[in-house]
């Protein structure tokens, strides 16, 4: 006669499975966190690719974060006209890949031509804008509400900046006269070879906007003051008085678009939670890479071009 178990041997069973799965679900966990920032990685490493490509095309130019669509000098450069890559078939219409589809032709967010319609020419990919551990992330044609800054103050956007995915290097590799109202003061996209530490000069970074930068002002307190020159703050908020801001949209953070109500101790806790505050980053010659967030936020020789004057002990 075939003996059944017992009460207490059940229980053990039970007892180890419990064990088991206590030890075993953190390392799946951990197991996955890491497939999705590979992924990404391979994500960053495209766009690297991308860049090349579209400077070689471009006499050794890079791009900016976004272009003006339409206007010039005279009208302040202001976004007078639909970018001619949302537009349909027909005059009238868009085509499935514009920002903004609820708002039409006259939507301010399809008169701007974002970096990633610039360079999904050579990605020929919208979906790699789209991070693997961004859950809200929006994209060309997803007509995704969100809030957006601007000098004013919060406004209402659909897909403002393409995705939030990835964040570009606003401040020193891709600002543009003509991208927030041609003002003299504002410098143009450097050129590829003018860029001193081509290798460690970050372009694209895992942000939460599609514009992201270093803390300036020492927000965070993780500003290492014997890299910088002191040029740093005028030169940034010369271009934009939210920028100095913009070290907040780095990693899980949203200082942008929360309307600019995150402050720096929730972006201290925010930022990190994009692949445990360790993320990634494509460098200025297409390599990609993973960094700690707090370098990313205080080391400001990974972000300066030295438009603003040589920093010290940046090798």
């Amino acid at each position: 006669m075939k003996k059944a178990f017992t009460l207490i041997e059940l229980l053990v069973v039970i007892a180890i499975i419990a064990i088991l799965a206590a030890i075993l679900f953190p390392v799946f966990a951990q197991a996955k966190e890491a497939a999705k920032k590979t992924s990404d990685l391979n994500n960053l490493k495209q766009f690297g690719m991308a860049s090349l490509m579209y400077a070689n095309d471009s006499d050794d130019a890079l791009y900016a974060h976004r272009w003006n669509c339409g206007g010039d000098a005279s009208n302040n450069y202001s976004a007078t006209i639909v970018c001619p890559d949302y537009l349909g078939s027909q005059a009238n219409g868009l085509n499935s890949t514009a920002p903004d589809q609820a708002g039409g032709l006259s939507s301010d967010v399809n008169k701007r031509l974002y970096w990633s319609y610039i360079i999904q020419p050579y990605t020929k990919n919208y979906q790699v804008f789209k991070g693997p551990d961004t859950t809200d992330a929006f994209y060309p044609g997803g007509n995704t509400a969100v809030p957006f800054q601007n000098n004013s103050g919060a406004k209402a956007g659909f897909n403002y900046g393409g995705q939030n995915s990835y964040g570009h290097n606003d401040f020193w590799l891709s600002p543009g006269a003509n991208t927030s109202g041609g003002s003299a003061n504002l410098p143009s996209p450097p050129t590829l070879t003018s860029v001193p530490r081509v290798s460690g000069t970050i372009m694209i970074i895992d942000a939460h906007y599609y514009g992201a930068g270093p803390d300036i002002t020492n927000e965070s307190g993780l500003w290492d003051a014997t890299k910088a020159n002191g040029n740093e703050a005028a030169y940034v908020a010369g271009q934009n008085a939210n920028y100095p801001h913009y070290w907040m949209n780095q990693g899980a953070s949203n200082w942008t678009q929360s309307g600019g109500t995150v402050t720096p101790t929730q972006a201290l806790q925010l930022i990190p939670q994009r692949y445990s505050g360790k993320l990634n980053v494509q460098w200025t010659d297409g390599h990609a890479k993973t960094l700690d967030w707090h370098a990313t936020v205080g080391n400001i020789c990974y972000w300066s071009t030295d438009v603003e004057g040589a920093h010290p002990n940046c090798n």
